[in-house]
């Protein structure tokens, strides 16, 4: 493991010339306990993009083909020779489905449980039949078809990528042959190959089936792709967006401008974020005027409506939806599911009024083909739990049972991405996993359905790539605040395979939880995929309830829950304005509700009966003191939709009876949703601020691309990560130099621009940069005859300090904050009798009521001059004598006072050295070598320091990276170099030109 999340602490004693503490990046914490690996395997030896190229040239395809199909695919991908939920091997995804098989295990399964959810004993009475199994097609056998062309065994292409690929290139050529189409090297005559590729062997290309995954690879292969694979592999696909615009494919929404791409993927390769829908999605023959099609433009969707109909003489006992009038006010989630069943066989269950459940959408696996089956006007059953039935779009996406499945194929997350965000668009589902969920997290209605709910899509669905593509991924950042909020984001990678019973080793969307650090898992947890009891997944949201070491504790399920948390199996919400709730004060617990049903007056008035029981809790509790995020800071109220016949021949049938009396918030309570009462609960923000409290410093740096801020919170042991902040406008070349100041709780940020000071102030409560002032103009400092070179500045008591060096010449303006104004420049050289040119590298710091202005003189050496503002004198002096002569050349200087002591640090040479003046005592202490302590091994170019609590923070850039070793005067120790910019840290930004701190 790698300590990444906590500020390194110093140990090394002052004085003592040992050797340093290695960066935190690189410590290495060895953990008991832990259940899943973390060390990325090797990569192999023969490369991936070598093998496609080779199949390429063996069977006479064009490369680009080869590599656009399997990324369609698999991502290019190998899951280890293991098949997708549809029967899916390898980088080339190729099938092989046992129908007998699959049979099998779908009548060894548990029963489907009444999808309509309203936790009553009657509704759940009839026997709701099996699904049905997949209809056979070539499209499920192209695996073996294959290894009959290659003369190799099945087993190989399931196992070998190698033979993954040859295989797949065979079928493509075989195809291609079958059309009596030229084995051409321009891809864009691959279409009808590329069409019969996916749906097992017909390679016309009018076809419907296939067509939109040739679509997908065509738009593929016009935008290029670059990925890294799971186990290490990095390919490349060049864009050919000539090949793309000559083939018969059309727009599927692929590599849209101002689309954005995969976090995991590189910019230039990925498939961006599917694009906003149309306004008015087309038509189509098989929609009617009563149901049409809604999906957005890029997806070729299709309606084939689920059964509306009786299944005895009673109009009550009907399937397998019921009619609604729902608006974008109803719809608040997008529920996402497994079928277990082929599409076909789905399909024909849904159709099937008997079988008591429906979705709105079904999705093709082979091409991620859409079919809508219910109005989203209507109320589908197909979540379990009538509150999430009547606010919610389901969508299903077609999955076998298939022995050992453990993935999904990419056209499934690929258009059910796209029609998720044009859902979310259309309705305003916003696009966070509160409100984009799986079934799994879908809560029982009542205790005793509890245990019944369903688990797909399971803990091998990706939800991190299908956030990427929906465009609702969690921003990385590790500044966990106790009381604040964090979400769970695990990689799905091969850096992260967590023990599952029964399962090979692989990448997970989920973290176990304990119930404490290094214990048990909570309550009776177990590693089966099945128990949810025990899993955070990834993308929900919690708050913070303890932090100890590399352990987070939050607030789960009614108690502390703690998993293993390295800083990539997490990342903190501290943007301003969230919200957690509470119980109110003087309530030992609160209630815990599994829906969210109106009181009975709410029935009354409607004119309809209420269910009995009505409003009943579920055996869980939120006890006092404990903090849950809601999926909405607005309280929403109780409702039920009232259908219970099919003709809709009941009294006030078809009524939305809505409470007034009763509210509720949907809060993530554990693995799964929950509801508890508005009126039990406060609503309160949530701890943001990182920065606020404690001992912390602000960086302010300029980079190649522009400057940067990040902040570091040493009693907190967090960071917030480097952001970009404005660019001084119209400046050529911003940022020559930075000096940064806390005055009380505001930060000032001064800067030299194209000759002139500038500057501006960050609120720390908002995080937000005011734009920069330039200072050189009436009503400010006023203007100068000569350019800037330096600046720094110090403070006062109410009074900012801003010293600059312009045109050789030491001069000074004043920000009186009390008084409200800005007092003109001063010629300080002119006080001091100094010569023009006298100063450079200046550096300021102040006691109290005096300054202390430090400069490398003309003959190298140090100069202090000292402002007395109490006693109105300066004074300027050669320090020489004082502390003893430096040996080298001197390339820059930072000073910071502290008490009575000021602290003078000086770069010579790259190296650090140390000089600190006692004022009380009336002298100076000669130079240290900090380098020499701190076993600095990178030169630096710059340095900056400031002093929090009993140390000193010192900052340098080394390399074009900003390094920081801090001085513990208390425990007597300098820590080593740390590089800021390592993950767990202020992040990555582009290579640093300057820094500068100021702490508090």
């Amino acid at each position: 493991m790698t300590e990444r999340s906590r500020i390194p602490k110093p140990r090394t004693p002052l004085r003592a010339a040992v050797a340093a503490v290695a960066a935190a990046a690189a410590l290495s914490t060895a953990v008991s306990g832990a259940t899943y690996a973390t060390a990325a395997p090797a990569a192999p030896a023969s490369g991936l993009q070598a093998q496609f190229a080779a199949a390429a040239k063996e069977f006479k395809v064009p490369e680009s083909i080869l590599l656009a199909v399997s990324y369609q695919q698999t991502r290019w991908e190998s899951h280890q020779g293991r098949p997708s939920t549809t029967g899916n091997y390898n980088v080339m995804g190729l099938t092989q489905v046992d129908l007998a098989a699959v049979a099998a295990a779908q009548a060894t399964a548990e029963p489907e449980l009444d999808q309509r959810g309203e936790g009553t004993p009657s509704a759940s009475a009839r026997a709701v039949p099996a699904p049905a199994p997949p209809v056979d097609s070539p499209a499920l056998h192209t695996l073996d078809a294959a290894a009959g062309l290659i003369g190799r065994p099945a087993a190989e292409l399931r196992e070998s990528t190698l033979q993954s690929i040859r295989g797949g290139a065979a079928l493509l050529a075989e195809q291609q042959r079958r059309a009596k189409a030229p084995q051409s090297g321009d891809p864009a005559a691959w279409y009808g190959a590329v069409v019969g590729f996916s749906n097992g062997g017909s390679a016309e290309q009018g076809s419907t089936e296939g067509r939109e995954f040739a679509d997908r690879v065509f738009g593929t292969l016009g935008v290029g792709a670059t990925r890294t694979t799971t186990d290490g592999q990095r390919l490349t696909l060049a864009p050919d967006p000539t090949a793309a615009a000559h083939s018969p494919a059309v727009d599927r929404g692929v590599g849209r401008p101002g689309q954005q791409p995969s976090a995991q993927d590189a910019p230039s390769g990925s498939l961006a974020a599917p694009a906003a829908p149309s306004a008015a999605p087309p038509a189509a023959p098989s929609a009617t005027a009563a149901d049409p099609i809604e999906c957005p433009a890029t997806l070729g969707c299709d309606f084939r409506a689920a059964a509306y109909a009786q299944n005895s003489a009673d109009v009550n006992d009907f399937g397998n939806y019921s009619i609604a009038n729902r608006g974008g006010a109803e719809v608040d989630y997008i529920v996402i599911h497994d079928t277990e069943g082929g599409y076909a066989g789905s399909l024909a269950t849904f159709q099937n009024p008997a079988s008591l459940s429906s979705a709105h959408y079904l999705l093709r696996s082979n091409d991620g083909h859409v079919t809508q089956m219910v109005a989203n006007k209507n109320v589908a059953w197909h979540a379990g739990n009538k509150t999430l039935n009547m606010h919610s779009v389901g969508i299903e996406h077609e999955g076998f049972a298939m022995s050992g499945a453990s993935w999904y194929s990419e056209q499934l997350y690929q258009s059910s991405a796209t029609l998720t965000r044009y859902l979310a668009d259309r309705f305003g589902v916003p696009l966070d996993r509160e409100h984009i969920i799986g079934h799994d997290e879908v809560p029982g209605p009542i205790q005793s359905s509890v245990n019944g709910m369903h688990w797909d899509p399971g803990t091998f669905w990706d939800w991190n790539h299908y956030m990427d593509l929906v465009g609702g991924r969690a921003a990385p950042d590790q500044a966990y605040v106790i009381g604040g909020r964090i979400t769970i984001n695990p990689p799905f990678s091969n850096a992260y395979r967590p023990v599952v019973n029964n399962a090979p080793s692989q990448p997970a969307n989920f973290v176990y939880l304990y119930s404490s650090p290094g214990g048990p898992l909570i309550g009776t947890g177990t590693q089966n995929a099945s128990d949810w009891t025990d899993k955070a997944v990834a993308g929900g949201s919690y708050v913070v309830a303890d932090l100890q070491g590399q352990w987070t504790a939050i607030w789960y399920n009614g108690r502390k829950a703690w998993f293993w948390n390295d800083g990539s199996s997490a990342v903190a919400d501290n943007r301003p304005g969230q919200y957690v709730l509470t119980p109110k004060a003087g309530l030992s617990s609160i209630a815990v509700y599994g829906r969210s049903y109106p009181e009975y007056a709410a029935f009354s008035a409607a004119g309809v009966p209420a269910p009995d029981p009505n409003i009943v809790a579920l055996d869980y509790t939120l006890p006092a003191g404990q903090r849950y995020v809601p999926a909405s800071t607005t309280p929403v109220s109780g409702d039920f939709y009232y259908a219970p016949t099919v003709n809709g021949s009941a009294a006030n049938d078809r009524t939305w009876v809505t409470g007034s009396a009763v509210h509720y918030y949907p809060i993530r309570y554990n693995h799964r949703l929950a509801y508890v009462s508005a009126d039990d609960v406060d609503l309160v923000p949530a701890p943001t601020d990182v920065l606020a409290g404690g001992e912390r410093v602000q960086l302010l740096a300029q980079t190649a691309n522009g400057p940067v801020n990040a902040g570091a919170n040493y009693t907190r042991g967090a960071w917030e990560k480097y952001h970009a902040i404005p660019t001084v406008a119209g400046a050529a070349d911003p940022g020559q130099s930075f000096a940064l100041l806390y005055m009380g709780s505001q930060l000032h940020a001064v800067t030299v621009a194209n000759g002139h000071v500038h500057t501006a102030d960050r609120n720390l409560y908002t995080g937000e940069w005011s734009p920069w002032y330039d200072l050189q103009v009436a009503g400010l400092a006023g203007p100068l005859t000569s350019s800037v070179t330096e600046v720094t500045v110090a403070a006062t008591g109410s009074t900012m300090h801003v010293v600059v060096v312009a045109g050789g010449r030491l001069l000074e303006a004043t920000a009186d904050y009390a008084a409200g104004r800005w007092n003109q420049w001063g010629d300080i050289s002119g006080v001091l009798n100094l010569p023009t040119g006298a100063l450079n590298r200046i550096a300021a710091s102040a006691n109290g009521n005096v300054m202390h202005i430090n400069g490398v003189g003309t003959d190298g050496r140090i100069h202090v001059a000292d402002a007395d503002y109490n006693r109105g004198v300066w004074a300027y002096g050669d320090i020489t004598s004082a502390v003893g002569p430096l040996s080298g050349t001197v390339t820059g200087l930072a000073t910071v006072a502290v008490g009575s002591k000021q602290q003078l640090l000086v770069l010579v040479d790259g190296k650090v050295k140390q000089a600190i003046a006692d004022y009380a005592a009336g002298s100076w202490y000669g130079w240290g070598d900090i380098s020499a302590i701190t076993s600095q091994t990178t030169p630096l170019t710059k340095l900056s320091v400031t002093y929090t609590g009993n140390s000193l923070r010192l900052f340098g850039v080394g390399g074009g990276r900003i390094l920081n070793a801090n001085g513990d005067y208390a425990a007597g120790g300098w820590s080593g170099w740390m590089d800021t910019q390592a993950p767990g840290a202020a992040g990555p930004i582009a290579q640093v030109n300057t820094v500068a701190v100021a702490g508090i």
